[in-house]
């Protein structure tokens, strides 16, 4: 095979003169399917916990579960920056993480499934099981952001809208069949799933590019590049070290743990309930909105999709909760609903916002970094849902202050700027 690097007006560096065929032995999307699945099988832990929340707290009911999903949280974001560590130094087989992580996510699910100790609980479901789901997370949303460089956004947004939408049959399912039962067979498939994915997912060649799409014309013509001109490319390529030093990337971990915070409290609130429904809907919504706003930020602007979601599920906050507290199943399956498109789109829009803002060059270390924000977010959001679920006098001071949180949130998106562009030039979308 020939190759050879070349670079566009923006400096970017592209390799080209290789095709997926010939460096995988099957085409892209294989490996996008298998990236899919094992977010599928990993998302479990997270949608399908808040789903059984009230079975666990049957069966912890001098403390609750919650105190688990907090530190699961924790340690699912906090193993993004060792993840992308672990990825960047790896030659090109991804087997080692993602087969540890369907280790570590079988303990978890078992644990779910018998443990009658809430320190087993922690350690077992918190723990592994939050460890299991992290490398899972950063590896697959890394591997596809790199195979599909000419579409970031819509790709990374169906691998992140695949974590949400896994959970949704394990969501429906809980009121129906014995959570043991339910989480013994999960403990089965979802490790076998993440198996599969080891064996088949591969880092490419560093700036690979699809051999039959000229860079050049990629990089100014809106035909074959939609996202021009709501998304201009990053003034130059930072290094992580450089990034962390400027005020762009601490904005956006703080939009992080902001929308991360709405998120979980969302969960967390609805499980403590055990409103099955309404999270099976918050956790279809979500994972749809991903799926179609990654597409929709390369036509209107990552910032501008980011604010117009989040303010959507701020508004969705104040419904959300009322429902809930009136007791109106309808209700909390529609704002359930809003909120989870709205506040879950972070997610999905993240490693594209990191990209246009620092470049490629050191993509994934840095989009680790942003993404740790979760752990702090997600704590901060499941805390004061397990308060509130034992104080409905507060009730509607936390739908105000969670609704605030939301439209602050989009404030802050709105108003981030690209290090190193001046501020009388436009920052993109």
């Amino acid at each position: 095979m020939t190759t050879r690097e070349i670079r566009d007006l923006y400096g970017r560096h592209y390799r080209v003169g290789e095709t997926d065929v010939e460096l995988l032995g099957r085409p892209r999307s294989v490996l996008l399917a298998a990236a899919c699945a094992a977010m599928a099988a990993a998302g479990v832990l997270q949608y399908g916990f808040a789903a059984a929340l009230s079975s666990l707290d049957t069966t912890f009911p001098h403390t609750g579960a919650l105190p688990a999903l907090a530190v699961w949280v924790a340690c699912q974001a906090g193993a993004a920056p060792l993840a992308a560590w672990l990825y960047r130094r790896l030659p090109s087989s991804l087997a080692f993480p993602l087969f540890s992580a369907a280790v570590l996510c079988g303990l978890a699910l078992l644990t779910l499934a018998f443990a009658s100790q809430i320190q087993i609980l922690v350690m077992g479901y918190g723990v592994l099981g939050g460890l299991g789901a992290g490398l899972t997370y950063l590896t697959c949303v890394a591997v596809v952001a790199e195979w599909y460089p000419e579409r970031t956004a819509a790709r990374t947004g169906l691998v992140s809208a695949a974590f949400a939408l896994g959970s949704v049959p394990v969501a429906l399912l809980i009121a129906f069949v014995d959570r043991a039962v339910l989480f013994t067979v999960a403990a089965v498939v979802v490790p076998g799933v993440l198996a599969g994915a080891a064996v088949l997912l591969r880092k490419p060649p560093r700036h690979w590019w699809p051999a039959a799409l000229d860079p050049h014309r990629w990089a100014v013509d809106r035909v074959l590049n939609p996202s021009i001109p709501r998304n201009i490319p990053a003034v130059r390529s930072w290094t992580t070290g450089a990034a962390a030093r400027s005020a762009a990337l601490p904005a956006i971990c703080l939009v992080v743990v902001l929308t991360s915070g709405l998120a979980l409290f969302d969960l967390a609130y609805l499980g403590g309930y055990g409103a099955a429904l309404p999270i099976a809907a918050l956790a279809a919504a979500a994972g749809l909105g991903r799926a179609f706003t990654g597409t929709l930020s390369d036509r209107l602007g990552r910032r501008r999709t980011l604010g117009v979601a989040l303010a959507l599920g701020g508004v969705a906050q104040f419904g959300l909760l009322a429902a809930v507290h009136a007791g109106s199943t309808p209700g909390a399956v529609l704002c359930g609903a809003l909120a989870g498109a709205g506040v879950g789109t972070g997610y999905s829009l993240l490693v594209t916002l990191v990209r246009d803002f620092f470049g490629g060059d050191a993509l994934i270390p840095t989009y680790g970094i942003a993404y740790a924000g979760k752990a702090f977010g997600g704590v901060a959001g499941v805390v004061p849902a397990a308060v509130l679920l034992h104080a409905e006098p507060h009730t509607a001071l936390v739908t105000a202050a969670a609704g605030v949180v939301g439209l602050c949130t989009a404030a802050l998106t709105l108003a981030l700027r690209q290090p190193g562009r001046p501020a009388t030039i436009p920052s993109g979308g």
